[in-house]
């Protein structure tokens, strides 16, 4: 089964369990970002527009898929643009309907508003190796070949090619400034970012992404010098491997050091 199928196939599968859980909240499966964990109701109305959102979305991708099977980087493209519209809507449901809650709640039962947190910082952190991608680009940009390798195998050998401006500038661009984009939004929308693990705070959640987005750099730095022919690919791949099991280590750690709250209960 190809990439796309299987994706479209999983996101069918993810609809159709967040719509099944749709009237139980809980740390599993679901749309648990911003208020859906403060009230049962906006729970409720996000997943279950998340559920069926996904199981279109999904059915959609697979018919695409085989009626018109477009380039991976295009599905991956419309897989990424269908999925920010299903968080931001997501978010706006459960932040209406919370809001709409709040306001029939007396004062003193009211919840308490999150903590907020200076983001400047975690921004510029998040930003500077951008700009240090972008002097690489200008001081290697003769070397760069028309043909330029942007996915790898396990064994760090390119198994996927794109011209030589897609490759090199546009994907990649696009790629980092997802993380900062979503910071700049934690501004307007503070609640975006907070957990439903009860002690984590959210600045820690900013230091995780600034993490990932040095990260992201960092890999994407790697192909850039691999295409120049500075590095091999097998660095690519002992990097993305090493990245991923850290995370997984945090996240069990942070799974079994703190607490769900018990805000359903």
């Amino acid at each position: 089964m190809s990439i796309k199928l299987l994706l479209s196939v999983v996101m069918i599968a993810i609809g159709v369990i967040v719509y099944a859980l749709r009237n139980t909240p809980n740390p599993y499966a679901g749309v648990r970002i911003g208020y859906t964990y403060l009230s049962k109701e906006a729970w409720r109305k996000a997943n279950t527009f998340a559920g069926i959102y996904c199981i279109i979305v999904g059915l959609i991708l697979l018919a695409v898929t085989l009626i018109f099977n477009p380039s991976r980087e295009l599905f991956l493209a419309l897989l990424l643009v269908l999925t920010i519209i299903l968080t931001i809507k997501s978010y706006r449901i459960a932040k209406e309907t919370y809001e709409r809650e709040d306001m029939r709640t007396p004062l003193k039962n009211s919840t308490k508003p999150i903590e907020e947190t200076i983001v400047k910082p975690y921004l510029i952190a998040q930003i500077i190796p951008i700009i240090f991608y972008i002097i690489l680009i200008i001081l290697f940009w003769e070397n760069i070949p028309d043909a330029v390798a942007i996915h790898f195998d396990v064994s760090g050998k390119p198994d996927n090619y794109v011209d030589k401006f897609t490759g090199a500038v546009l994907i990649p661009l696009f790629v980092m400034a997802i993380i900062p984009v979503l910071t700049l939004l934690t501004i307007r929308e503070p609640m975006l970012l907070r957990s439903p693990i009860h002690g984590i705070k959210q600045r820690n959640l900013f230091t995780l992404l600034t993490s990932v987005q040095t990260f992201i750099v960092l890999i994407e730095t790697l192909v850039l010098l691999y295409n120049i022919g500075l590095v091999p690919g097998k660095w690519i791949t002992w990097l993305a491997i090493g990245f991923i099991i850290s995370l997984l280590v945090w996240i069990s750690l942070i799974w079994y050091t703190h607490k769900i709250p018990s805000k359903f209960d």
